[in-house]
């Protein structure tokens, strides 16, 4: 009979190995989770008042009109016209291209933008957001190896509980819970980074950005997966810690003779 208070935190880290697969690969290419960012940088395109009603990029403004930053690449497009009664005053995204996939990324607003519209009379563009960006570099990329870790050590336990199957041997239990802690540090962390870039630094960048029409706006989608992850990851220790250290071992049938005596 199956044992599936024993597979539970191998489930747990399954669907927390998909979850943070998707987080980390989102936007990657085209149309691919795009929608899962940790940010988006929102820009008026040129002279336009306003980024929120603009359909297409123009020859005298060819900045898009939103970069969507991601944990190994960024995307761009432009916003849509709002639906009627719409309440999300961005509109509707149109993702025409995203860049390379790098794992130790960090997004630079300056080379992402044209020079002509970052130097030009189009935009005074805030020098102080290209700053702030480079400052939170090193964290940007320190996040990307901590999700990097965490996918390693969650596909390393299922690997330990297929051993274990193969095997029918009990004492790998401590391998899959020594790497489930490792994995629920390495996205717990990552999640704290996560959450302080989505918060502070878009605070940070909209008073920067004050002014100028530069804006940004955190992922909800993205800090939701990655919280998750996290929870799903803690829980299954939890458990794992409970099947190899707290579980009383089961007391052994009594022999034939203790029977008859």
């Amino acid at each position: 009979m199956i044992d599936l208070k024993s597979f539970f935190p191998t489930i747990t880290a399954f669907i927390a190995f998909i979850i943070t697969l998707c987080c980390l690969f989102a936007g990657t290419q085209k149309n691919l989770l795009d929608n899962v960012n940790l940010l988006t940088l929102y820009t008026p395109e040129g002279s336009s008042p306003s980024p929120y009603f603009t359909t297409t990029t123009t020859t005298t403004s060819p900045a898009h009109t939103f970069y969507s930053v991601h944990i190994m690449s960024y995307c761009q497009g432009t916003l849509g016209p709002l639906p009627p009664g719409a309440t999300d005053l961005y509109g509707t995204r149109n993702v025409t291209a995203c860049s390379n996939r790098t794992i130790l990324f960090a997004f630079d607003p300056t080379a992402a933008w044209p020079k002509e519209v970052t130097h030009g009379p189009a935009l005074e563009w805030p020098r102080v957001i290209s700053d702030d960006f480079h400052a939170f570099r090193m964290t940007s990329r320190a996040m990307a190896v901590l999700y990097i870790i965490g996918v390693g050590t969650m596909g390393t336990v299922l690997l330990v509980k297929g051993v274990e199957v193969a095997t029918r041997k009990k004492q790998y239990g401590v391998f899959e819970f020594g790497f489930l802690v490792l994995g629920s540090l390495s996205i717990s962390i990552a999640s704290i980074i996560a959450t302080a870039l989505a918060f502070e630094f878009v605070a940070l960048i909209n008073a920067h950005g004050d002014g100028s029409g530069v804006t940004a706006r955190y992922g909800d989608k993205f800090l939701g997966m990655t919280w998750a992850s996290t929870g799903l990851l803690i829980l299954g220790s939890l458990v794992s810690f409970n099947n190899v250290f707290a579980q009383a071992p089961a007391a052994p049938a009594p022999s034939k003779d203790e029977e008859e005596g």
